[in-house]
């Protein structure tokens, strides 16, 4: 007796496990047909619209990660280089975010960008091997290319360059006598034939910047000097930008407006 009423019990149990199961289909196949439905008639939309939540997405993490420009950028390029997280490079901009005139884009800090080249001439990489010290002459080489690349944007006007960078700069310059009408301390200074005095570049060693501390991270014989704004693209093509530059310069050389 007890043995049937157990087969009816199992017998029933099992047929209602099954009836479970089937309901659960049943609402599987539901979703799973909404969805290749909704799927067949919105596949594009859906793909487009997820393509442009990720962009967005990864440009405002970008823009959130993103370093604020500073309010000038120098350039600087010579036998020398700064490892990105230099101490000695972040008290160098701090120092010469002191002399910036204003604040030139008006967010209450002062800031300048460091733009760096490590260019050695072909002098410097004899007397490196000389000492048993080899320069990486294609790396160099690239540097050098990359340097007069980006001079050639226009985007810094401001440079403070190794002696023979400086010399080879000439004719793109700008004499700071017809900027400032006077010739700065620690100026580098030639005498056309008409026995007017130019001043295209300062010897930073000379000036009263270089006091700082901060700035003996460079080389005393490197030269302060302003790129010849372009004609047309860059920053120096703007003349209220290039005005900053002019200022800028000043400042840092010590002649008073």
């Amino acid at each position: 007796m007890n043995n049937r009423d157990d087969e009816r019990l199992q017998g029933h149990d099992v047929h209602l496990n099954s009836a479970s199961m089937a309901t659960k289909e049943r609402e599987r196949g539901k979703l799973y047909r909404w969805f290749d439905n909704f799927w067949y008639h919105h596949k594009w939309k859906t793909l487009i619209i997820g393509f442009c939540l990720i962009v967005v997405l990864i440009c405002t993490l970008q823009m959130c990660n993103k370093e604020s420009e500073g309010d000038i950028s120098i350039l600087t390029a010579g036998p020398y280089g700064f490892m990105t997280a230099d101490s000695g490079l972040g008290d160098l901009r701090n120092c010469l975010a002191n002399y910036l005139p204003d604040d030139y884009d008006e967010d209450g800090v002062r800031k300048v960008d460091v733009r760096h080249y490590t260019i050695y001439s072909e002098d410097q990489i004899k007397t490196y091997a000389a000492q048993n010290i080899t320069i990486n002459t294609a790396d160099n080489s690239s540097e050098y290319k990359s340097f007069y690349g980006y001079i050639a944007t226009g985007e810094t006007s401001v440079l403070f360059l190794d002696p023979w960078l400086y010399e080879e700069m000439q004719g793109k310059l700008m004499d700071i006598v017809d900027l400032a009408g006077v010739v700065p301390v620690g100026g580098i200074t030639i005498t056309d034939d008409n026995g007017k005095t130019h001043c295209y570049g300062v010897r930073l060693g000379d000036t009263a910047l270089y006091a700082n501390t901060a700035m003996q991270v460079l080389p005393e014989d490197t030269v302060i000097c302003l790129a010849a704004p372009l004609y047309v693209g860059g920053k120096s093509s703007d003349e209220a930008e290039f005005a900053k530059a002019v200022a800028y310069l000043k400042a840092l050389v010590g002649i008073k407006e």
